[in-house]
C-alpha cells in the first residue's frame, strides 16, 4: 500500500500544481486580473513552496511520513477549493499559499518512490513515479476543459478538489518506512539538513532545479495564454496545455527503462539544448497546428529531467538522507518557480506571452551547462 501512497502523492502533486494554470483563463476574468498579476499568483504559490519543502526533512525526522501525506492530500483539496471560491484577488492569493503547503506535504511521494520502486536504481524509480505527476497534471485542465462550460467554473474546482480528497483514506491506513530519526527537535533536525549543503552535488542538482522548475511552472502557467494568443480558444488552450503534460508523461515511461544514474547526464543535456530549439520555434511560428505540436514536443523534453535530476544526485548520497536533500533542492527549484513565470509574465505585459520567451531559452541553455557539471561531481 505504501507504492500506492506514493505514487498517489506525487498524481495530487500534478494536480496540484496544474490547477492554477489550467484554471486561469476563467481565473482571469473572474477576478479581472491581467497577466502580471496572475504571475504574482504563481510567485506565491512557489515562494510558499519553498518555505514549507526546506521544512520537509526535518518535519519527517520528527514526525515520520503519516501525518504529512494526510495533511497533503486535505490542504490541497481546501486550497483548490478556496481558489474557485476566491471573489477578490487577495483570496485567491492566500488560497495559492495553502496550495503550496498542500502541496510540499504531497511532495513526500517524490523522497517515498526511490525507496518502494526499482530498488538500486533511483533515476528509473523517479522517471516511473512521476508519470503519475503528469497524469495529474494532463487530467486536471482536460477536466476544466470539458466541464468548465457545462458545470461552471466553481463545481469545476469541487470536482478537482474531490480528485484530492479520495486518497486520505489510503494514505491514513499505509504503512510507511521507518524514520530512524523521529523525536530530533526542529532545529537539530533543520540544522542536519543543512549541513548537506557542503556536498558539491547537491549544490549543482539544486541549480539545475531552479532552471528546470522555472521551466516548467512558466510552461504549465503560460502555454494556455500562448495556445489562446495562437489562436484558440478557451477549451482548445487548455486542449494544447493538456498535450504538454501528455509528452511529459510518454517520455517518463521511456525514460523508466531507458535511463539511469549512469547515461543521465547525457540525457538532461540533450533534452535542455532540445527544449531551448523548441522554445525558439514557439516563437517563431504563427501556425496554430506547428504551435500545438511544438508544445507535444517540448513536454516530451520537459519529461525525464526532474525525476533523472532527483535519481542521479540520489544515487549519489545515503538513503537516510533523501527526504532532506530533496527538500533543499527541490526548494532551489521552486525559487526558478517562483521567477522565471513571474518574470515571463512581467515582460509581456501588453504584448504576446511567446514575446517573453527568451527568457525560458536563457534557462534551458543553463541547465544544458549545469548537467555536464552534474557529471563532474
Amino acid at each position: 500500500m505504501i507504492q500506492t501512497v506514493a505514487l498517489l502523492s506525487v498524481f495530487g502533486l500534478g494536480i496540484a500544481f496544474s490547477a492554477v494554470g489550467a484554471l486561469k483563463l476563467e481565473l482571469t476574468r473572474q477576478l479581472k486580473i491581467n497577466d502580471a498579476q496572475f504571475g504574482k499568483l504563481i510567485s506565491a504559490l512557489m515562494f510558499t513552496s519553498i518555505f514549507v519543502v526546506l521544512a520537509f526533512g526535518p518535519l519527517v525526522d520528527m514526525f515520520g511520513y503519516r501525518p504529512i501525506a494526510i495533511a497533503g492530500f486535505l490542504l490541497g483539496a481546501l486550497a483548490v477549493y478556496m481558489l474557485v471560491s476566491s471573489r477578490s484577488y487577495g483570496g485567491a492569493a492566500l488560497s495559492c499559499i495553502v496550495l503550496g503547503v498542500g502541496a510540499m506535504c504531497l511532495n513526500l511521494g517524490n523522497t517515498l518512490i526511490p525507496m518502494v520502486l526499482f530498488e538500486g536504481n533511483p533515476a528509473a524509480a523517479s522517471n516511473f513515479g512521476n508519470i503519475f505527476f503528469g497524469i495529474g497534471a494532463f487530467i486536471t485542465p482536460i477536466l476544466v476543459g470539458m466541464l468548465l462550460s457545462r458545470l461552471g467554473y466553481k463545481a469545476t474546482g469541487t470536482l478537482i478538489t474531490l480528485l484530492l480528497l479520495v486518497p486520505v483514506t489510503v494514505a491514513a491506513f499505509a504503512a510507511y518506512p521507518e524514520v530512524q530519526r523521529t523525536g530530533l527537535t526542529f532545529g537539530r533536525a533543520f540544522a542536519d539538513a543543512f549541513g548537506l549543503l557542503a556536498n558539491p552535488a547537491i549544490v549543482i542538482a539544486g541549480l539545475a532545479l531552479f532552471c528546470y522548475v522555472g521551466l516548467e511552472v512558466s510552461m504549465g502557467g503560460w502555454i494556455s495564454t500562448y495556445a489562446a494568443n495562437q489562436g484558440y480558444d478557451s477549451r482548445g488552450a487548455n486542449m494544447v496545455l493538456s498535450s504538454f503534460w501528455v509528452g511529459l508523461m510518454i517520455a517518463r515511461l521511456i525514460a523508466s527503462v531507458a535511463v539511469t544514474s549512469t547515461n543521465g547526464i547525457w540525457a538532461i543535456s540533450i533534452l535542455a539544448l532540445a527544449i531551448a530549439v523548441l522554445t525558439g520555434l514557439m516563437i517563431a511560428t504563427n501556425s496554430k497546428s506547428f504551435a500545438a505540436l511544438l508544445v507535444f514536443l517540448t513536454g516530451i523534453c520537459f519529461g525525464p529531467i526532474f525525476p533523472t535530476v532527483v535519481g542521479v544526485t540520489f544515487s549519489k548520497i545515503d538513503q537516510s538522507s533523501y527526504g532532506s536533500a530533496f527538500g533543499i533542492i527541490f526548494a532551489i527549484g521552486l525559487l526558478g518557480g517562483s521567477t522565471l513565470p513571474a518574470a515571463i509574465g512581467m515582460y509581456s505585459r501588453g504584448k504576446p506571452i511567446k514575446k517573453s520567451f527568451p527568457i525560458a531559452i536563457a534557462a534551458a541553455l543553463v541547465l544544458f551547462v549545469l548537467a555536464f557539471l552534474m557529471g563532474r561531481v
